[in-house]
């Protein structure tokens, strides 16, 4: 049997020819995207500077990408916003320090938390009940957290969300301030915020007074995956700290194709960001109007949905939040037609809601494509549509190739029957929809910590079955990913609503992953009890 190597494996994907609806945000479009070839794949040798000791090139390079940003200083990443994210944590809180911390935040922060032997007070958004979509935080929870826990020493919090929920940044910050701390926003899915301010999407955390920023180039810009941006503004952290942390957390081989690529990013706004930025949100609008005849799905704040029918602060268009509750299909079976029936690839799916994510180096001519797409399921899952002219035409899928309506109207019917994701309500075929589960992460995880998740994954560890986890004290996390957000942390004690979400989650999701166990028979690491 021929054994395939990596470039084989991924060469057979490529040659499917799906749309990528997913990052990085160049979208495997070279013409479009900054030149990097394995030709610059260099060492530090004369000329080319130290990303660790910056004085020449690569100095002048991120001082031309903080001038774009607004920020007062740049700092090019190449292992990630994971890594800005466990320098910037690091550089807030003092060792055995408190802060508060949105739960919400990517499992980075939380790993930069253990690390620090820190002492989170947690910060909860509320919960779309109907997607399970985390909401924008509050500034007025931000104050009273303040007021309860003087002693905190920073906010961390998450903006945009995954999902593209943003938070009211600019409050927040001032509330920060006026306390006399900072504010760290992990803004991964934001780097192409405020960069082209016409367009309309929402400003970037630095514009609005955040301290510290942390983007990902390759999410929503045309960076190579692993690309990202540390941005300081302000006097209230210092540079010398944060060059310290990104000593320890960077590697000290930095790639010089990913520098390429993040100077690529800034050199590319500058010369053609005002058209392609432009370009893009007129694409959005042309979305918008296709969609606006949807029945059954819901793209939200996009088409027929206002940002102002939801609780968002704001929200970023570049993401495509489709939401399935109101039909029989899971986010899990959208994401399958759309992937077998029209070449989409969308980046993530739950219960709820499947998420695709649009970017600068997207065919624009594919995201019409895409919305027209969504219109032949939303039309296919009528159920009194009559075998008529309608359901025999043809749509086209991402390349334009023909897709049968009447074989997807029947994949639609086998999926609507048979999806495990969906519950009957009131009986009957027509009443089965999508359930989302019950309870929520907030309602089911506790406010605070039997110990600090350093205290907690330094102790003995023994396995216990999800039934029996109630009053006991997690000793690893458990997350889905994507997004990567943590259902369990440690040092929780675990209240019986988590066991009920834990166990609905290993339903929910197709892998839950653990920081300390294989889960081969469904089991959690948790402190040794006596």
């Amino acid at each position: 049997m021929k054994k395939h190597n990596l470039k084989d494996q991924l060469d057979q994907y490529l040659n499917r020819q799906y749309y990528p609806m997913h990052m990085p945000g160049h979208k495997r479009r070279v013409a479009v995207a900054p030149e990097c070839a394995l030709r610059y794949d260099l060492t530090e040798v004369s000329g080319t500077d130290d990303l660790h000791h910056a004085s020449g090139i690569l100095k002048d390079a991120m001082a031309r990408t903080s001038a774009r940003t607004g920020a007062d200083r740049s700092w090019y990443l190449v292992n990630g916003s994971t890594c800005g994210n466990l320098a910037g944590v690091s550089a807030i809180v003092p060792y055995d320090g408190e802060l508060i911390v949105a739960r919400n935040c990517h499992r980075s922060v939380f790993h930069a938390i253990e690390l620090r032997h820190a002492h989170p007070h947690w910060l909860w958004p509320s919960m779309d009940p109907a997607t399970g979509i985390f909401d924008s935080i509050r500034p007025e929870a931000v104050e009273a957290l303040l007021d309860e826990y003087p002693k905190s020493s920073a906010v961390v919090l998450t903006s945009p969300s995954y999902e593209g929920v943003v938070s009211d940044i600019r409050r927040i910050a001032e509330i920060c301030h006026r306390h006399g701390i900072p504010l760290m926003v992990d803004e991964a899915h934001g780097a192409h915020l405020g960069l082209v301010p016409e367009a309309g999407f929402p400003e970037s955390a630095i514009h609005q007074g955040a301290d510290i920023s942390v983007q990902s180039a390759h999410k929503t810009l045309l960076g190579m995956t692993q690309t990202a941006y540390l941005h300081l503004r302000g006097d209230r952290v210092s540079e010398s700290i944060i060059e310290e942390k990104l000593s320890i957390f960077e590697t000290s081989s930095p790639s010089y194709p990913l520098m390429l690529s993040l100077a690529g990013c800034t050199e590319w706004v500058e010369r053609e960001g005002q058209k392609i930025f432009m370009d893009w949100a007129a694409a959005l609008r042309d979305f918008d109007g296709t969609i606006r005849s949807l029945r059954h799905l819901r793209v939200l704040c996009h088409g027929a949905d206002p940002v102002n029918t939801h609780a968002f602060y704001a929200f970023d268009q570049s993401k495509l939040v489709i939401d399935c509750t109101a039909t029989a299909l899971s986010g899990y079976a959208l994401m399958d037609l759309l992937r077998t029936y029209f070449h989409y690839e969308l980046e993530m799916a739950q219960p709820g809601y499947a998420l695709a994510m649009t970017g600068p180096g997207d065919d624009f001519a594919a995201l019409h494509r895409f919305a027209e797409a969504l219109r032949m399921i939303d039309r296919a899952l009528d159920e009194d549509a009559e075998e008529s002219a309608d359901l025999a035409c043809t749509g086209v899928d991402a390349a334009g190739v023909d897709v049968d309506m009447s074989a997807l109207k029947e994949a639609v019917r086998r999926k609507c029957t048979s999806d495990p994701m969906v519950e009957v309500r009131n009986g009957g075929a027509s009443a089965r929809r999508t359930t989302v589960d019950s309870p929520s992460l907030r309602e089911a995880a506790p406010e605070e910590m039997a110990l600090t998740p350093c205290e907690a994954v330094e102790v003995a560890v023994e396995m216990v079955p999800v039934a029996a986890l109630k009053g006991r004290v997690s000793g690893e996390y458990v997350y889905s990913y994507p997004p990567g957000i943590p259902l369990l942390v440690p040092g929780e004690r675990i209240t019986e609503a988590m066991v009920r979400y834990l166990q609905q989650a290993e339903k929910r999701y197709d892998e839950l992953r653990y920081s300390r166990s294989e889960d081969v028979d469904g089991s959690i690491a948790c402190l040794v009890q006596g």
